[in-house]
């Protein structure tokens, strides 16, 4: 009996002794910003980390809520612009790629991430796109070639995928601003309603930040830093894209060959003209205009 009373003594003075011992244990220390983006590099090779297909549920064209700081060149381009659909101000008027950063906005049409040892490749529908993300940790080229997604090369910072992109050809429409609702066409329901499409710089740079914030949700906040067009860097707020796994959501082809759906008196050029008369039928005459 006595030595029962003992040894239950003894289980809780050993008991008290661990509890005390963990009390003043030294707590956790945080891991550091290098070892936290080490941690994501290596959680990112993971098959299933960028599964599934992506769509923006974000409007098409950004919002600028505040203003920029405009260069003279972008305040006086503003002020002649006139929204025109269709016309040579809209990334739509030819069947040239979106480029980089506005390919990424189209909402409906997904994108898909491929992960292969030092590079992430991204299929976009819109425009039928193909993005190649350079992960092996090199620099940029110092006499990159320009193409309509330049050359982009990424780095992790804490659980952030940075994805920095330069060498982006001049065929492509950078939107720098959004108009007032003041300034629009009355009842204008066109989702790009108020946008302001320019020509960028030679020497735009595009930073775009990827954080999956669930395994469902992910935010894209993109930087864009012109000196033709921006006195400072001017961060956008951030687009929301959700994960889909539905084989109806994959990705499909996508061409953009004649343009006859775009914009008033776009036409495919092999097309008679409607006004013409058919020169098969006998004794035709013109159709009147």
């Amino acid at each position: 009996m006595i030595k029962t009373k003992l040894h239950r003594a003894g289980l809780v003075l050993l008991c008290l002794a661990g509890a005390a011992a963990a009390q003043t244990a030294p707590p956790a220390q945080p891991k550091s910003k290098a070892e936290e983006s080490k941690i994501w590099s290596a959680i990112a090779q993971t098959p299933d980390f960028w599964q599934g297909s992506w769509e923006s549920v974000a409007p098409i064209a950004d919002d600028y809520p505040t203003p920029p700081h405009y260069t003279l060149w972008a305040l006086n381009y503003i002020a002649h612009f006139k929204p025109a659909v269709g016309g040579k101000d809209s990334p739509f008027a030819s069947c040239k790629p979106l480029g980089v950063p506005f390919v990424m906005n189209i909402g409906g049409m997904p994108m898909k991430f491929f992960q292969a040892p030092g590079m992430i490749a991204i299929y976009i529908e819109s425009s039928g796109a193909i993005r190649f993300v350079h992960t092996d940790g090199r620099a940029h080229d110092p006499h990159v070639n320009p193409s309509y997604m330049g050359e982009s090369i990424s780095h992790w910072e804490g659980n952030t995928l940075v994805v920095d992109t330069i060498g982006l050809n001049s065929d492509t429409l950078l939107q720098i601003g959004k108009l007032s609702n003041r300034k629009l066409f009355e009842g204008d329901p066109s989702p790009m309603a108020g946008a302001v499409f320019a020509p960028h710089g030679p020497k735009l740079h595009v930073i775009e930040r990827f954080t999956l914030i669930n395994f469902n949700t992910l935010l894209l906040q993109v930087t864009l830093d012109d000196p033709k067009i921006f006195e400072t860097p001017y961060t956008l707020p951030p687009r929301k894209f959700i994960r889909v796994t539905d084989k109806k959501n994959e990705p499909q082809e996508w061409l953009c060959t004649n343009n006859v759906d775009i914009g008033p008196g776009a036409s495919d050029p092999g097309a008679p003209d409607a006004g013409a008369a058919d020169p098969s039928e006998p004794d035709a005459v013109p159709a009147p205009k």
